[in-house]
């Protein structure tokens, strides 16, 4: 075990929430009244609103749910005076008409049964990994699952108990409590809802009013929209004289913003997101789509489709054109999607925006901003990035660094050899605020953990650490704990002893990956290769430094080591060394021993530059210098070491006595040649083609920002291998799962194929992978494996958690070929043009659930302007699985295919 000290950065935010609301024919009240919770809490204006329909959420909200990455995962409670609100009358009581209004008051706070809500709560927490823990019956155990209007809260803070001087004066603009429909859903989820919502139409507004706001909500990316000025007094959270005073065009704060004291709001890393979304449509689940965009990324918009076939009130709308205007300048597009609407409808808005007046009164020596306006405006779904998210954070103690204490296992997960005493929030504004609850964001420097994922934090705690002292979970942005110890604490002990400090486990990729097999009931571990690849790692020192010599022109001559010729003249015709029977390997009866000239030959390189390269593969006894001598007893030439040579050597087979002179060299030169030995573990690991997966791990590497691997490991049920992995690797925050091969399918028969391509998914299911590789050192996969994979894929459930099929040829070449298999089933035959990135996931996975009898038509949009159009007839031939199509293709300028859409009929 080694001791060690790494730094780790730690951040205190407030904690981050999903609200499950119902989103049936009455959603924008109960958005509103979810949106209501939200603003009393502090952090609030953080938290995300999400419709369920009877226990269901869309797929499509699902991924950016991970992407948001909640501590908590909360129910809307609905209450029997909600229930009469919305629906007079509906409640029985077994009671007369006359009493039934004091019947109401009496149980109206009583909370409803809701098995829709939290079927939609546990299908929501089953793809994140919010603060949960299995007890030891195995189920989950939870201490938050729903969110209420009226009771208090658990783990939420009141934003009254966090200000240490409350400014009760001020006046905050909020939505009013009786304005319903889109424009009360969308200034709810804007401004804040101070007050208890009831249900209530559309506003009773004016056109100019109401354009007055609805440009005001669409200029979201155009300016700052962090204070309005009151359109009406009742927007005002309380009548006051400074509304009066003031003028109606006096703008005061919202009133979230009382839910962000002392929080400040930064970037996930150091990507910038340049893409704002506008959400077409007049569901919940469009409003939903857009509002946790813009909780993520900022810039996003919704735009109610009552709203926009009004032309009248479209036309006013001039904050929309100078959203898209400043789109052209500033950002790469602005990306238009809906949960509901065709894509036909989606194409004619942005048609229309495109050409929209301001375009008109471009002056034509400025045509290129035009078309830039039109280029920034794109038809395109919104896509889940936890690299690009925003999140809320103490301010000033977001990025606190310092050194810990640790030892190391042999896996190199760490373990924190005592509790850390975290900071306790220091900002002027919150110090004092006994009631404050927050969440600490812990990361390992560098962080090699996947986020998430569905693995027990409480597994990330060292070992005999209490798992009951506080709530830990596997996040985003490291491992997160809640701040309170849940433990006695004696009322007049200090604040300190209030807080958790818990000893953490970073855990290795290997580990992790045991981790989250545990979870389904299964455990990983490495395979004899991968322990054997362990001793490689031990001989170089790291697996990197392993993967960077294979990755050389060294491979060649640690290849050339290996011979399978009986002879030295079979084996090395041109004398770069000798063949010798081996006593070390049953499956390598004979064994290959170079001298340095032959290492140059095979290398290729300078010999002044190999002497340094040999030099360090001798020091960390990789290679092993000696010569070949012959015995005088029974003539068997063997290969003896270095620090083994003495004036009198024995033989390794009969034990005989040989003087070191010029007859047991054969007297080949007047001098004996020094040879050089290969570590037998080297060797037997090149024998079985082990470097493709460690080519493999150098290419990933190398097109990594981040990176870490697992090689050579194996998925157990009940002790026995159900699947392998050549290699498991964390790459740029994307779970990989890995099969490298020197050949080039997966199998010679089909059912061979149909298993290992089933392993293949069972892994990426298992592990939650992002990526299922298929690597070889081959030019070209086999069709027939590729098909094989598809289909395995497309039978996930649920379909949207499929991972992407990535291929790799090449490996060990200089032309590595890396491309997703999304492109290839419909764009071989369309252009020797590679159009990366142009099908839909989601597409693609109908496509691989379709029968060979269906036949599509594939329709490619693409090109400045939507210049190149052209269709497809595609049909599958009868010796191709499913999913495996030829489609002709006649386009003006393929090369001009750099961004694409397709969509399928048929």
């Amino acid at each position: 075990m080694q001791f060690d000290n790494v730094p780790v950065r730690v951040a205190l935010r407030p904690p981050r929430a999903v609200i499950l609301f119902d989103g049936d024919e009455h959603w924008h009240y109960w958005a509103r009244l979810a949106l209501h919770c939200a603003t009393r809490v502090w952090g609030g204006q953080g938290f995300v609103v999400i419709p369920h329909h009877n226990g269901a959420v869309r797929s499509e909200l699902l991924t950016m749910i991970r992407a948001y990455d909640p501590d908590y995962v909360v129910a809307l409670e609905k209450t029997f005076s909600d229930l009469e609100k919305i629906k007079p009358g509906s409640i029985p009581l077994p009671v007369e008409e006359t009493e039934r209004q004091q019947h109401l008051e009496v149980i109206g706070e009583h909370s409803l049964p809701d098995s829709a809500g939290e079927i939609a709560r546990e299908a929501v927490t089953s793809i994140c990994s919010s603060h949960r823990r299995r007890d030891t019956d195995a189920k989950w155990d939870e201490d938050v699952h729903y969110i209420s209007a009226s009771n208090p809260w658990q783990r939420f803070t009141a934003v009254e108990d966090t200000s240490n001087s409350p400014d009760w004066g001020e006046v905050h603009i909020a939505a009013p409590e009786d304005w319903g429909g889109a424009l009360g859903v969308a200034l709810a989820a804007r401004c804040g809802a101070s007050r208890r919502p009831v249900p209530g139409a559309e506003p009773d507004l004016d056109e100019d009013r109401t354009r007055q706001l609805w440009n005001w909500l669409l200029g979201n990316d155009y300016r700052k929209v962090d204070r309005l000025a009151p359109i009406v007094p009742k927007m005002a959270t309380w009548d006051h004289e400074k509304i009066s005073t003031a003028g109606s065009d006096t703008e005061f704060p919202l009133v979230f913003s009382k839910t962000l004291n002392g929080l400040v709001q930064v970037g996930n890393s150091g990507i910038t997101r340049r893409t704002a979304n506008l959400v077409l449509g007049d569901t919940a689940d469009d409003f939903a789509l857009a509002h946790i965009a813009e909780r993520l990324y900022g810039g996003s918009v919704w735009m109610p489709r009552a709203l926009w076939d009004d032309e009248t009130v479209r036309a006013g709308f001039h904050h929309l054109y100078v959203l898209v205007s400043r789109m052209a300048r500033e950002r790469s597009a602005l990306s238009i999607s809906s949960l509901s609407e065709s894509d036909e409808e989606l194409e004619a808005m942005a048609e229309y925006l495109r050409n929209s007046v301001i375009n008109a009164m471009v002056p034509e020596r400025q045509q290129d901003l035009a078309r830039k306006h039109n280029d920034a405006i794109r038809v395109r779904p919104v896509l889940a990035d936890p690299d690009s998210a925003m999140r809320w954070v103490v301010a000033e103690q977001f990025d606190i660094e310092f050194p810990v204490g640790v030892h190391r296992s042999d896996r190199d997960s760490m373990e924190m050899i005592a509790g850390q005493r975290y900071p306790d929030v220091a900002h002027p504004a919150l110090v004092g605020c006994d009631a404050l609850q927050w969440q600490v964001d812990v990361s390992f420097v560098p962080h090699t953990v996947p986020a998430g994922r569905g693995i027990d934090g409480h597994d990330l705690l060292a070992s005999e650490e209490n798992r009951h002292l506080t709530w830990v979970r596997s996040g985003r942005d490291g491992i997160t704990f809640e701040s309170r110890k849940w433990d006695f604490i004696h009322a007049g002990w200090s604040r300190a002893s209030k807080l958790a400090n818990p000893r953490l486990r970073r855990p290795s990729l290997a580990t992790w990956a045991d981790l989250a097999a545990k979870s389904s009931g299964m455990s990983m571990d490495y395979s004899t290769a991968g322990t054997r690849f362990m001793s490689l790692a031990r001989l170089w020192g790291s697996s990197e430094a392993v993967a960077s010599t294979m990755a050389g022109p060294m491979l060649k001559a640690l290849r050339a080591f290996n011979t399978q010729d009986r002879t030295s003249k079979a084996g090395y015709p041109d004398g770069e060394g000798v063949v010798l029977a081996s006593g070390r390997s049953t499956s390598q009866p004979r064994e290959g021993f170079l001298h340095f000239q032959g290492i140059a030959k095979f290398h290729g390189g300078e010999p002044e530059a190999l002497r340094d390269e040999v030099d360090i593969l001798l020091a960390l006894g990789i290679l092993k210098r000696g010569l070949v001598l012959g015995c005088e007893h029974c003539a068997r030439v063997s290969f003896i070491p270095i620090d083994r040579l003495a004036q009198d050597n024995r033989c390794v087979r009969c034990d005989g006595s040989n003087p070191l002179t010029a007859s047991s060299w054969k007297r080949d030169g007047i001098e004996p040649t020094w040879f050089y030995d290969l570590h037998p573990i080297v060797r037997d690991f090149l024998n079985e083609n082990g470097e493709v997966p460690v080519l493999l791990s150098h290419h990933l590497r190398q097109k990594s920002l981040t990176y870490t691997d697992a090689p050579e490991m194996e998925l157990l049920q009940g002790g026995k291998p159900v699947a392998e992995a050549d290699l498991i690797a964390l790459s740029d925050r994307q779970v990989l799962v890995a099969e490298a091969k020197s050949s080039n399918n997966l199998g010679s028969k089909s059912g061979a194929r149909r298993e290992a391509a089933r392993k293949r998914v069972l892994l990426a299911k298992t592990l939650h992978a992002d990526e299922i590789v298929l690597a070889t050192s081959r030019e070209v996969w086999e069709a027939s494996s590729l098909d094989a994979v598809k289909v395995a894929v497309g039978d996930l459930t649920p379909v949207w958690t499929a991972p992407r099929i990535r291929i790799i040829t090449g490996l060990g070449t200089e032309e590595v070929q890396d491309d997703y298999l999304t492109d290839g089933a419909i764009q071989a035959g369309l252009t020797a043009t590679p159009v990366r990135g142009c099908i839909d996931h989601s597409v693609y996975l109908q496509f691989a659930r379709h029968d060979r009898t269906c036949f599509p038509t594939v329709t490619v949009f693409g090109g400045p302007g939507r210049v190149m159009i052209a269709q497809s007839s595609a049909s599958p031939r009868p010796s191709m699985s499913s999913c495996s199509w030829i489609a002709h293709e006649r386009m003006r300028n393929p090369a001009e295919l750099g961004a694409t859409r397709v969509l399928c009929s048929g």
